[in-house]
């Protein structure tokens, strides 16, 4: 029975490659349960992978009880057939075991209980950028460049509050990660391993202090006052500037959205980036649940 003045609801997943986010995501973007969190072997067999998924949202469904359910909405990485469910991902270290796996029937068939019900899927750096839109950093802007700063560089574009995937300034597809800076591509450049690799340079031959194995480590070395962490933060910054000056300028992006685990280091390279001409930089408004509100949203303007 659906309970009186109870707002319909998407059951909502955010994949990530050792984790799964669920809620559950109304119109306006509320979340009346969630965000949940399960761990996810994305290196495992797919019949994990496969529970994993049917087991986080067999929990939301329990979780809606008393409420319409409308469907499924999934942010998921790519490479990956949106169209379809289809995962498209090889050679990357992860979810090689689902490639060309339809997701959607695998897990049904697993939870008879989830049989019958509809699904739509979106990119994860789509998604966080659709819930920041509509509900973050940049509501009300009229054009805005979204970037995801974590393994690679996810990234997404806007205008006048729908996402594009070309136009002025934007690269195919809306994605950034392939664009050449010098030798190399702006995936390893503006990423987690990037901001290591800098750390690299201004800590050779100077290995004092703990060890530093994540973009994290180099962050929190950061918030110590360490200066060798401070200046690869600043190199960072101004690497930002000038690796996506091209697509700064003929886009002129209102604002810059940043989610993502590197993200969370901006007070300490988002002033070098402006100083080197950048845009302005902010961070997410609610990073935990954006790819969450983005594909829901995803899902209900699909109907």
């Amino acid at each position: 029975m659906t309970r009186a003045g109870a707002a319909p609801v998407v059951l909502s997943l955010d994949v990530g490659g050792s984790s799964v986010k669920s809620g559950l995501v109304t119109a306006d973007g509320a979340l009346p349960a969630g965000p949940f969190l399960v761990a996810l072997d994305s290196r495992g067999p797919a019949t994990g992978i496969v529970a994993t998924l049917a087991e986080a949202i067999t929990r939301l469904l329990e979780r809606a009880a008393g409420r319409e359910v409308l469907g499924v909405g999934v942010s998921m990485p790519g490479p990956f057939d949106y169209e379809s469910g289809v995962s498209r991902m090889r050679g990357l270290g992860k979810f090689e075991t689902i490639h060309d796996l339809a997701l959607a029937r695998e897990v049904a068939a697993r939870e008879t209980a989830l049989a019958g019900l509809r699904w739509r899927w979106l990119n994860d750096a789509r998604a966080f950028a659709l819930g920041e839109l509509r509900h973050g950093a940049a509501a009300g802007a009229k054009r805005a460049i979204f970037l995801t700063l974590g393994t690679g560089c996810g990234s997404a574009f806007a205008v006048d509050d729908r996402l594009v995937t070309d136009g002025a300034g934007v690269p195919d597809g809306g994605y950034v990660y392939a664009l050449r800076h010098g030798e190399h591509n702006i995936d390893e450049l503006l990423s987690a391993r990037g901001l290591l690799g800098l750390w690299h340079e201004v800590a050779k031959g100077d290995e004092r202090g703990p060890s530093v194995r994540t973009a994290g480590d180099v962050g929190r070395l950061a918030q110590s006052g360490d200066p060798r962490a401070l200046e690869a933060l600043r190199r960072f910054g101004v690497l930002i500037a000038s690796a996506l000056a091209p697509v700064f300028i003929e886009f002129e992006p209102d604002v810059i959205v940043l989610g993502g685990r590197v993200s969370r280091s901006l007070p300490y390279f988002g002033p070098a980036a402006r100083a080197a001409g950048a845009p302005p930089l902010v961070a997410a408004a609610e990073p935990d649940v954006a790819a969450l509100r983005g594909a829901a949203l995803h899902f209900l303007e699909g109907r």
